[in-house]
C-alpha cells in the first residue's frame, strides 16, 4: 500500500472545462477564419480509423508530390513531411536509394491477380518491441500502461493482414468497397469486442491471441458513403493500428477513456469540400452480440473541419449508448491540429466520459486532455513528446489489465505521463521507435494501492523500442 496526496476534483474538473473551452475557442478562431478560402482544399478523410490521423512514414511518396518538401493533399490532417528535395539533400541521412526516401522503394506483398484485377488490395505489418521499467515488479507487468504491457519480455504486439477495396468514385456515381482486419499478437487482447466475436473464440493462451476488429461494406454514392460491419471508432486521436502512431506505447485516454470498436451503420458525408459530417447507429462501444437483452442502439457521429493551407483541423466526435439494463454511455473528443511550419505539428485532445446506473443512481466520470510536439528532423528521423493528464473521477476506467496483473485498483485520482521518443525510419517499410516515458498517479484518498509495481508504488519510469516492418 501506498500513499497519494489529496486533490479536490472539482478544481480539475474546472480547469479541464476552462482548458477545454480556451482549447477550442483557439481551433476554431484558426481554421475558422473570415475567409472562406481557407477551406477551398479541404480533402476529406477516409474514416476506416480515428478522426484525425497521422503517417509518418511515407516520405516517398511526399517527396514525389511536392519536390519542396511534400504535400499532405491526400491526408486529412497536416502530416509531417519530407524537409528537403533530393536534389539538394543536406539534412537527410545517408541511404541507398538517394535521399528522397532514406533507403529505397516501398514494396508491398505481392498481390493475387484475380484480387488486383477487382481492385482489392492486400497488406499488413509485424510490430514487435520490448520494454523495461525500473522498478522490476513482481508480477511482471508493467502497471496499468498499454499496449507494451510486460516488463522485460518480448512482444510481438501484432501480426497484422488486411484486405481493402477503397472507394473511389470521385464524388460521382456509385461505388462499393470494404475492408476486412485480422491481428494476432499480444494487442490483440486490447481490440477483442467485449460482449460477443472473439469472446466465443476460446482463447486460452495468456497473452497471444487474434481479433477480428474491423470487417465492413462501403456503400458510396456521389459525396455519401454508408459503411456498414464492424469498424473502428471515430473518437480520439491515436489508434490500434501500430504504423499510425508516433509512439510505441499508449495514452491513458485511449486505452481507458475511449472505445475501440463499433458494430452498426455509419453514414459519411462530404457536406462540401470543407467539412464532412459523420453519423449513424451502433450496438454499443467495443459491443459485438446483444448480451444484455436490450436490442437498443446507440448513436455514433462527428464533424471534421480543415483548412485550405492543410496547416489546422478540428475534429469532434461523439458516442451515446446503452450499455446494459438502465445504464447509459456517454463519451466525446474534441482534437485540434496545427502545423505552423513544415516540420512541426502540434495536436491538442479533450477527451469527457460519464457513465449513469439508473439502478443505482450513481455516475461516474472521466476526462482527459492530452498534447502532442511532433518534429521532423530530417527524412529518416523524427521526435516527439506526448503529455497527458487522465482522472479516473470514480474509480471504474483504469485498472490493471491482463491475467495475474495485480493492480487492480480502484485508482480514483489522476493519472500524469510524459513520453518523449525518436522514430527512425531507414526504409519506407520499416520503423524503429524508441520511447522514454515517466508515469506517476496522484491519488485522491491516502493509502490506496499503487498504480505500478505490483500495487507497491505509484510513479514508475518505463523504457521501451518497437520495430515495425510493413508489407
Amino acid at each position: 500500500m501506498v500513499s497519494g496526496s489529496s486533490n479536490n476534483s472539482l478544481e480539475i474538473e474546472v480547469m479541464f472545462r476552462a482548458v477545454t473551452v480556451a482549447a477550442a475557442a483557439f481551433f476554431v478562431a484558426m481554421v475558422g477564419t473570415a475567409d472562406a478560402q481557407n477551406f477551398a482544399n479541404y480533402v476529406p478523410q477516409s474514416p476506416q480509423v480515428r478522426q484525425v490521423d497521422f503517417e509518418y512514414n511515407d516520405y516517398t511518396a511526399f517527396a514525389q508530390d511536392d519536390p519542396v518538401g511534400g504535400s499532405a493533399s491526400d491526408r486529412a490532417a497536416p502530416v509531417i513531411e519530407s524537409p528537403s528535395a533530393c536534389g539538394g539533400c543536406g539534412t537527410c541521412m545517408p541511404a541507398r536509394g538517394g535521399c528522397g526516401n532514406c533507403g529505397g522503394e516501398a514494396w508491398t506483398l505481392r498481390q493475387p491477380k484475380a484480387l488486383k484485377c477487382r481492385g482489392i488490395e492486400i497488406g499488413g505489418w509485424i510490430d514487435s518491441g520490448v520494454s523495461v521499467v525500473a522498478n522490476n515488479p513482481a508480477d511482471r507487468y508493467n502497471g496499468v500502461v498499454t499496449f507494451n504491457d510486460r516488463d522485460g519480455e518480448y512482444q510481438m504486439n501484432q501480426f497484422w493482414l488486411f484486405a481493402e477495396k477503397a472507394i473511389d468514385n470521385g464524388g460521382c456515381g456509385w461505388a462499393i468497397g470494404g475492408r476486412v482486419d485480422f491481428v494476432y499478437g499480444t494487442d490483440a487482447r486490447f481490440t477483442q469486442a467485449a460482449d460477443g466475436l472473439e469472446r466465443n473464440w476460446n482463447q486460452t493462451e495468456r497473452f497471444y491471441q487474434a481479433a477480428l476488429p474491423q470487417f465492413y461494406v462501403d456503400v458510396a454514392y456521389n459525396n455519401l458513403t454508408i459503411r456498414t460491419g464492424h469498424f473502428y471508432t471515430i473518437i480520439g486521436y491515436e489508434v490500434v493500428q501500430a504504423p499510425d502512431n508516433f509512439f510505441y506505447s499508449h495514452a491513458y485516454t485511449m486505452q481507458y477513456g475511449e472505445p475501440f470498436t463499433h458494430t452498426g451503420v455509419l453514414g459519411i458525408y462530404d457536406l462540401s469540400d470543407r467539412v464532412t459530417v459523420t453519423g449513424g447507429v451502433h450496438r454499443g462501444n467495443d459491443q459485438f452480440d446483444d448480451t444484455d437483452g436490450l436490442d437498443a442502439l446507440g448513436f455514433l457521429g462527428g464533424v471534421s473541419l480543415n483548412s485550405c493551407d492543410k496547416k489546422k483541423s478540428l475534429a469532434f466526435a461523439l458516442s451515446a449508448s446503452e450499455d446494459g439494463p438502465g445504464i447509459s454511455t456517454t463519451i466525446y473528443s474534441v482534437v485540434g491540429t496545427w502545423k505552423p511550419g513544415r516540420r512541426f505539428t502540434y495536436v491538442l485532445q479533450h477527451d469527457y466520459g460519464q457513465t449513469w446506473d439508473g439502478g443505482r443512481r450513481t455516475l461516474s466520470e472521466w476526462y482527459g486532455l492530452n498534447q502532442y510536439f511532433l518534429y521532423q528532423i530530417n527524412n529518416c528521423w523524427s521526435a516527439g513528446v506526448r503529455a497527458e493528464v487522465f482522472r479516473d473521477n470514480n474509480g471504474t476506467r483504469v485498472a490493471g489489465l491482463g491475467d495475474g496483473n495485480l493492480n487492480a485498483g480502484p485508482f480514483i485520482g489522476n493519472f500524469y505521463e510524459v513520453t518523449a521518443g525518436l522514430n527512425w525510419t531507414p526504409h519506407p517499410n520499416i520503423t524503429v521507435r524508441p520511447e522514454a516515458r515517466w508515469d506517476w498517479f496522484d491519488a485522491d484518498q491516502a493509502g490506496g494501492p499503487g498504480a505500478y509495481d505490483a500495487g507497491d508504488r505509484n510513479s514508475q519510469f518505463l523504457f521501451g523500442c518497437d520495430l515495425i516492418v510493413t508489407y
